[in-house]
């Protein structure tokens, strides 16, 4: 079996480095939600080594499983059943897989630009939601694999209860035999296939687990997508509170700055405002001047 102890999302330094950015910079509702969802995926992927280990215990039971007529058949089908579930098994662990890479990816990827634009950098821990398709996939594959076990399990009861049925026909043939009459055994199982189905019913289980915290995986980046909508709404608000306040205390402050004059300018306006008083002056000089003349 894999081990994936030392692989945990939540022991990677790249998510640690950005869960740790949003604290500092009091985005603590996108940290909190970005842990949980790769707790979420580290269990995810756990509970899927435990059930393709026990797949490989199946295997070994089949291999030690005694070769009589009666019981050709059911090994035959698990056989069959368990090389398809292999298959399934061992595609959710990939794309499992997948998305651990894609987060550590993303995380390294946000937290270097955290170092290079500063806190802005952070609204793009909403792009985890990007990992939720993925998601999506591995519970679709997951819920097929569970419809699988089921049809398995279904298969075994089935072989089951026709072993068990040929079996009181059998017994009851010998009985009339001695002139005995017909004996209803009741609801007694075939031996063999309480055994083998045991395996299933733990694999179903397993992965009724794994649904479970897919689908808080996907919801966590639902919430955190968000969380991130509403710091930057929260934001914007604030800024926009501030712009308020400073056009509050300096109300004119752009149109004294639009009518102030400078240099030549001042001097043009000086001259075109004055120039009718200039006019009057020069006229009033003239007549005083002609007076003084006559005189």
């Amino acid at each position: 079996m894999e081990m994936t102890a030392d692989t945990q999302l939540t022991n990677d330094q790249q998510v640690m480095e950005l869960i740790k950015l949003l604290n500092q910079n009091n985005l603590k509702a996108a940290a909190n939600n970005i842990f949980e969802m790769t707790a979420y995926v580290d269990v995810m992927e756990k509970k899927m080594d435990s059930v393709i280990q026990e797949l490989a215990s199946v295997k070994d039971q089949l291999h030690r499983m005694e070769e009589r007529n009666a019981e050709k058949g059911l090994k035959q089908a698990v056989q069959r059943a368990v090389d398809k579930l292999g298959q399934c098994y061992h595609a959710v662990k990939e794309k499992i897989s997948g998305v651990k890479s894609d987060i550590k990816q993303k995380a390294g990827e946000i937290a270097a630009a955290f170092r290079q634009k500063g806190k802005e950098a952070l609204n793009k821990a909403a792009e985890f939601l990007g990992i939720k398709k993925k998601l999506q996939d591995i519970r679709q594959n997951v819920q097929k694999t569970i419809t699988e076990v089921d049809k398995t399990i279904v298969k075994i009861d089935a072989f089951g209860i026709g072993m068990r049925e040929a079996g009181q026909k059998i017994a009851n043939a010998f009985r009339a035999l001695v002139d005995k009459p017909e004996k209803e055994y009741g609801e007694k199982n075939f031996s063999k296939t309480g055994l083998v189905k045991k395996p299933f019913e733990a694999k179903r289980k397993l992965l009724s687990g794994i649904l479970k915290f897919t689908d808080a995986a996907i919801e966590k980046t639902e919430q955190l997508a968000a969380d991130v909508r509403q710091y930057q709404v929260h934001k914007a608000g604030q800024e926009k509170e501030k712009r308020t306040k400073v056009e509050t205390v300096f109300p004119n402050s752009s149109a004294v700055e639009s009518g102030y004059q400078y240099g030549a300018d001042a001097f043009e306006m000086s001259v075109n405002n004055n120039a009718g008083t200039v006019m009057d002056y020069r006229k009033r000089a003239g007549n005083n001047l002609t007076t003084a003349k006559s005189r």
